[in-house]
């Protein structure tokens, strides 16, 4: 696999195994590239340093250039591992037919949402004021950033993007459309509620540049897909302490919370299919348009 220059460091907590000896095979993980590519590296090392610790086994983090190279990566089982979307996880599920499903995910992924925002110069009290305007989604295929929010578009406001707005971009990262929206670039854009929240809440974000115009009804979001090979590929028992350690996590323990803290969660939990149901049909029907 050809590695971009901001690949993560592999964190081989067993250095003492030369190339010569038979080690313990890496588990392979990816993060969804939906943020700044030094906080993914940076988070990712940290994490990797747990989960190794976990599971008694090295875990190599992989980074994957967009979104598709991210479900690309565990279907064809170049990883095991994988931070998916909502869009990507379904996509993941439907391409492997079944060989990799979500294990966990966060309790606040069974109710997440977007926003919509505007900047500080735009005039608009309601999505149907920005008629006219320049608006940003972030990845193509993010399920916060435009899957969802192209959907609520039309289904609470009977809106199709392209004909609505006059210029559709794609940022390609939530906090690249905040960027957008706060510069300029564009006067609006639909972002994930935890991204924003965690801007503002930490001072990086003067919320009246990058108001919130409007809040989407809920929905199920990420989760850590796996593949359902994994102890046959690596270790018995491997999928079980993979679940336990994301379970254990205790928010009320300052190195569990520092995990956490890595991707805004206070809760992992574990994941059920059936939950991912609404965004298939969402994609249903929008490919059916």
């Amino acid at each position: 696999m050809n590695r971009s220059p901001l690949a993560f460091a592999v964190l081989a907590l067993f250095a003492a195994c030369s190339s010569e000896t038979a080690g313990p095979r890496p588990l392979r993980v990816s993060f969804l590239p939906d943020a700044n590519p030094d906080k993914l590296r940076e988070g990712g090392a940290r994490f990797a340093a747990w989960l190794s610790g976990e599971i008694g086994i090295p875990v190599e983090v992989i980074p994957v250039q967009d979104y598709s190279a991210a479900v690309s990566a565990i279907v064809s089982g170049d990883q095991d591992l994988a931070w998916l979307g909502g869009v990507t996880t379904v996509q993941a599920m439907r391409q492997s037919e079944g060989r990799v499903l979500p294990l966990i995910t966060r309790k606040s992924d069974l109710e997440f949402k977007s926003y919509f925002i505007v900047g500080a110069g735009v005039e608009a009290k309601s999505i149907k004021d920005l008629q006219g305007k320049r608006f940003a989604f972030g990845s193509i295929g993010s399920t916060s950033g435009h899957v969802m929010p192209r959907h609520f578009l039309r289904e609470q406001f009977g809106v199709d993007a392209e004909q609505f707005f006059s210029h559709v971009a794609y940022s390609g990262a939530h906090d690249k459309t905040v960027e957008q929206v706060v510069s300029g670039v564009v006067d609006a854009g639909a972002v994930n509620f935890k991204t924003y929240d965690t801007l503002v809440a930490s001072g990086k974000l003067d919320p009246s540049k990058a108001r919130i115009l409007w809040t989407t009804p809920t929905y199920v979001d990420y989760s850590w897909a796996a593949r359902t090979d994994l102890d046959q590929r690596h270790s018995a028992g491997l999928k079980a302490r993979i679940k336990a350690a994301f379970l254990a996590l205790d928010a009320g323990e300052p190195a569990d919370r520092q995990i956490l803290d890595l991707q805004h969660c206070s809760q992992y939990i574990a994941a059920e299919v059936s939950w991912w149901d609404g965004i298939a049909s969402v994609l249903q029907a929008l490919d059916a348009r």
